[in-house]
């Protein structure tokens, strides 16, 4: 009976670089790499992005809204418009409980945005909202 348990513990474990690992926890290893890897490359493309061919642009917050997972609140996010090149950009950016006070909606914020992606934005929050003009 012992033999028995031995051998199923033996195939549920795999031995990289002489470490014995349950096959669950190399699932949950790769599975963690992996997502490390998509956000770290992330962040540079962004960041690179965000360092070269930029514009400022003021744009126009549209609608402030709660975030939901189906069950629980997930947190805020601030919808806002902009123009650039003539051609009209409506996007979102999450926002933080305490930051709610700093926006309302028909002020304007300051964005950066990526001449090379468009999509790649970022809210100068040290600027703060401001009435448009």
């Amino acid at each position: 009976m012992m033999k028995k348990n031995e051998k199923m513990n033996y195939r549920h474990t795999i031995r990289i670089l002489g470490l014995k690992i349950s096959s669950h926890n190399f699932f949950a290893l790769i599975l963690c790499s992996i997502i490390g890897v998509s956000m770290l490359h992330n962040t540079l493309y962004r960041n690179k992005k965000l360092s070269t061919n930029t514009e400022i642009v003021v744009a126009k917050i549209v609608d402030i809204y709660q975030v939901n997972n189906g069950l629980r609140l997930w947190g805020y996010e601030m919808k806002y418009q902009f123009y650039l090149n003539n051609n009209e950009y409506v996007w979102r950016h999450s926002v933080q409980k305490n930051e709610l006070d700093l926006i309302h909606i028909g002020d304007c914020i300051e964005v950066i945005v990526s001449l090379d992606d468009k999509k790649v934005q970022k809210w100068n929050k040290s600027k703060g909202s401001f009435k448009c003009q």
